[in-house]
């Protein structure tokens, strides 16, 4: 079993009561099959919850999953850095976070856990004065969750990103690989 850190899931509550209302909250829970469960951002759950919530969020709204997942992303980056902030050095644009993200708080957060807590497998190196590669493999395949982080970074900052897609796992490519250029001109 694969557990997901409670941070992510009690920002899945925040965004769907931010962009919804907490009646929207209710019902995904009802519907995912977890009615009345609380998420603690410092405890672990099994994936199986996100994933249903995920899928019971797209059926209640309207979205397509890929577009909820970006949207979500975006919304998890502010309370994401706030948490992990201490992580991050406070001189870094967007695209240093991005290239660091692995070195310096995955693996942190890997060795502070006495648990199965398991993050997605990131790279990430530069491939220009501009550009950061990001591979990204996880058996969650949340990449669009990936894409709406990587973009939501640029969004913190203030830096507008091009994030392309040149292979992903939902089309059958065994890891996704993100080419995150900027900043351009907004």
């Amino acid at each position: 079993m694969s557990v997901l850190h409670g941070i992510v899931l009690k920002g899945l509550k925040d965004f769907v009561t931010t962009e919804y209302d907490r009646e929207a909250w209710h019902a995904i829970q009802d519907a995912a099959g977890v009615a009345g469960e609380v998420y603690v951002p410092v405890t672990e759950y099994d994936d199986a919850d996100v994933l249903a919530l995920v899928e019971a969020a797209s059926e209640a709204t309207g979205e397509d999953v890929p577009d909820l997942l970006d949207a979500f992303g975006r919304f998890l980056v502010p309370p994401l850095v706030e948490t992990y902030g201490v992580h991050v050095d406070t001189d870094w644009t967007g695209l240093e976070l991005i290239a660091n993200v692995e070195t310096y708080i995955h693996e942190a957060l890997r060795a502070k856990q006495l648990s199965t807590y398991t993050p997605p497998a990131l790279a990430s190196e530069w491939v220009g004065d501009e550009t950061v590669r990001v591979t990204y493999t996880s058996e969650r395949e949340l990449c669009p969750l990936a894409k709406g982080l990587l973009t939501g970074i640029g969004d913190y900052y203030g830096e507008s990103f091009d994030v392309e897609e040149p292979t992903c796992m939902l089309d059958g490519d065994d890891r996704c690989e993100l080419l995150v250029s900027g900043p351009t001109e907004a």
